[in-house]
């Protein structure tokens, strides 16, 4: 399940900005890429979940999680958004998906955004 393994990854992040501190409450916004093609709704319970485990059942979260929609930096001059793409849970796995130029129709570009997950803000309390 490679939620979980970016949901591990997040955790990693926290628990070492966190270290020498013993927090009751942690807020929590991360960034997610649409391509990874995971549930944000899944991403806060595991991570509340989670970062109970590690400090304690009484620490109170607050986490949010955006979506960063694909964009793209194609050979032919595009640089901008991609509304028009696929990826399934099997695809997102092995870091597939289905996805063309808007303006070219080519598969030949690099993805400037949508495949991260990034920490856009983290506080302990």
């Amino acid at each position: 399940m490679h939620d979980i393994g970016i949901i591990q990854g997040i955790l990693d992040a926290v628990i070492t900005e966190a270290k020498g501190k013993k927090p009751k409450e942690i807020r929590l916004d991360v960034g997610i890429g649409t391509l990874k093609n995971v549930h944000a709704d899944n991403v806060k319970f595991w991570l509340k979940e989670m970062l109970k485990k590690e400090f304690g059942q009484n620490l109170k979260t607050k986490i949010k999680v955006k979506e960063i929609f694909p964009e793209i930096k194609c050979k032919c001059g595009f640089s901008g958004k991609v509304s028009d793409f696929n990826v399934t849970h099997e695809m997102a796995h092995i870091g597939t998906f289905e996805m063309h130029c808007p303006k070219c129709k080519s598969h030949s570009f690099e993805i400037e955004k949508g495949n991260e997950v990034l920490i856009l803000a983290l506080e302990f309390k």
